[in-house]
């Protein structure tokens, strides 16, 4: 989709949201930080960023899961892999693995020269069509990286914030700090980079 297309859906987007949420009997927070990370990228206008934005999801829906009882909680992963998109196309890109489906808000916003996508991803759904579109994140499982993925893949979430970090651009756990404040969902940067610095992406096909 288009940066100007994603920002005029996205109120439709967040309502889609909240309704597959409710028929799944998921946790509304998880619809707060989903849609809070979804309007950060719109804000931002961060296209092809899918490598930052998973990583951020994922450390917000992880620190959400932390604060549940065991038997409530769901298993968060950062996955990494080929994807195929809804026009047949294929890319490598990275998403997160909540329970047992796909949470994927940079998706839309792909790179100027990046495969044509749907929808943000929320339980598997696309929000544009109302599709589930799981398999599209599982099908292509067994093929191999580009160059790109294959660094990114190596890099724990510590080495990726170095890599990505630039001067006068709040770092990887500052934005994460800045998402959660906004859902009153207090975090501490520093805290962060030592609970999730040593994470690494899961390749799919190790999944």
């Amino acid at each position: 989709m288009k940066l100007d297309e994603v920002r005029r859906q996205l109120p439709d987007f967040e309502l889609r949201a909240a309704a597959v949420a409710q028929e799944m009997g998921d946790h509304q927070p998880c619809v707060m930080i989903y849609v809070e990370v979804l309007r950060y990228l719109v804000r931002h206008q961060a296209v092809g960023a899918c490598h930052r934005f998973s990583a951020i999801l994922y450390v917000l829906l992880a620190e959400f899961e932390a604060h549940l009882l065991a038997d409530e909680a769901q298993e968060v992963s950062l996955r990494i892999g080929v994807v195929r998109s809804p026009d047949g196309a294929k890319f490598d890109h990275s998403w997160v693995q909540y329970g047992p489906v796909v949470y994927d808000a940079a998706v839309c916003l792909p790179n100027e020269e990046g495969s044509q996508t749907g929808g943000p991803v929320f339980a598997s759904h696309d929000l544009l069509t109302g599709q589930f579109v799981h398999h599209l994140y599982t099908e292509l499982a067994a093929e191999g990286l580009d160059d790109v993925a294959q660094r990114v893949v190596g890099w724990s979430l510590e080495d990726y914030a170095s890599n990505i970090a630039q001067a006068n651009i709040p770092t990887l756990w500052e934005t994460i700090v800045e998402i959660g404040a906004r859902i009153g969902f207090p975090l501490n940067a520093d805290a962060l980079r030592a609970r999730y610095g040593a994470t690494l992406r899961t390749h799919a096909d190790a999944a």
